[in-house]
């Protein structure tokens, strides 16, 4: 009776594990594993022109720029994270055989490298966007916002550091590491739960940030707008990059936050159609789901338009301000070469 139920356990095993390969080598799998490579080689080029080219150009507060450094650097190791975990599961999926279905899986203790990389870059994204905001409120609030700007931007670091690792030690506290997943991109069974929980707590800070920055923005319009200081070049300076800053994260949160919200919808839609469809479609649709690659095009796309549209709107108000301007007196002449000389810095 033992031997007979051994014999049963062994069969079953083996059966699913065919199951198993079958799926990870159809074509429309790989095919979505690919899409993760393309569209996060893709993004580092993106970021690579945005360092060359557009980064001297893009004008933004001290602690912002740090911030926004982060970031970039956070997509740029989410995107070598998501490059080299699918090619290697693409190779390993043209490697295995009939014979030896078991070896397109992975353990779980393999994968943790590539999984606690982008489950780390995830996070720190959605909190490093967190912390940007906190800085800019203060910016706009705190009466002494100067003075302690270095120590804001340390206790910002800090936080990002420490919130984004404890919420990923957290989540993969209950991990197995002897057992098996098919890619090192699906969450293990004992972390599913504390994964969404973790999901559902810090994706929404993306729509939270999308409407502050909209109060931001009006708020230093209206500072811009109705300030005396327009003969005070710093101040007057100053009080634009916060305008400009602001339209930007205005831009960039909102994709961010539009991304997160299909990101939401295709993840219920997977899990509704997911047992009624079959194996292959089903792993296909649940790579296609995790949809961080393509932020992580997306995003660095929006902020090169952004810099290079601005960019050339300043240079033209510029250029027409001194034309219309200058004429005449050689101080107004010398004050807006100045001002160019500011803006173009």
């Amino acid at each position: 009776m033992y031997s007979k139920n051994v014999k049963t356990i062994g069969y079953r095993e083996t059966e699913l594990a065919i199951r198993i390969r079958v799926a990870a080598t159809s074509w429309y799998y790989r095919l979505a594993q690919f899409s993760h490579v393309v569209f996060s080689i893709a993004g580092l080029i993106v970021i690579i022109t945005y360092l060359i080219r557009f980064r001297p150009k893009h004008i933004l507060p001290e602690n912002v720029r740090v911030l926004v450094d982060i970031m970039i650097l956070l997509i740029v190791a989410h995107s070598i994270d998501m490059i080299l975990l699918h090619l290697y599961h693409i190779v390993q999926s043209f490697r295995v055989s009939s014979a030896e279905p078991c070896l397109i899986r992975e353990k779980v203790s393999f994968c943790a490298p590539f999984r606690y990389t982008y489950a780390f870059c995830s996070m720190a994204l959605a909190i490093c966007t967190y912390c940007i905001y906190i800085d800019r409120v203060a910016c706009a609030f705190y009466k002494h916002y100067t003075k302690n700007q270095r120590f804001i931007l340390i206790a910002q670091l800090v936080q990002l550091v420490v919130i984004s690792t404890s919420i990923v030690l957290w989540v993969y506290r209950n991990e197995e590491s002897d057992t098996y997943l098919l890619s090192c991109l699906n969450v293990p069974v004992a972390s599913v739960a504390d994964m969404t929980k973790a999901t559902v707590a810090v994706f929404p800070i993306n729509f939270v940030c999308f409407f502050l920055s909209i109060g931001l923005f009006r708020h230093f319009k209206r500072k811009e707008e109705g300030s005396s200081s327009r003969f005070d070049i710093v101040r007057h300076f100053s009080a634009a990059v916060d305008v400009e800053s602001s339209e930007f994260l205005y831009r960039t949160t909102g994709t961010q936050a539009a991304i997160m919200a299909l990101f939401s919808v295709v993840s219920l839609a997977m899990r509704l159609v997911y047992n009624s469809l079959p194996r292959p479609v089903g792993l296909t649709i649940a790579t296609f789901s995790y949809i961080f690659s393509i932020y992580s095009f997306v995003v660095p796309l929006i902020i090169v338009q952004y810099v290079r549209k601005t960019s050339e709107n300043r240079k033209s108000r510029i250029l027409s301000h001194v034309g219309l301007k200058t004429v005449g007196s050689e101080g107004a002449q010398n004050y807006f070469e100045m001002i160019k000389s500011q803006w173009e810095q």
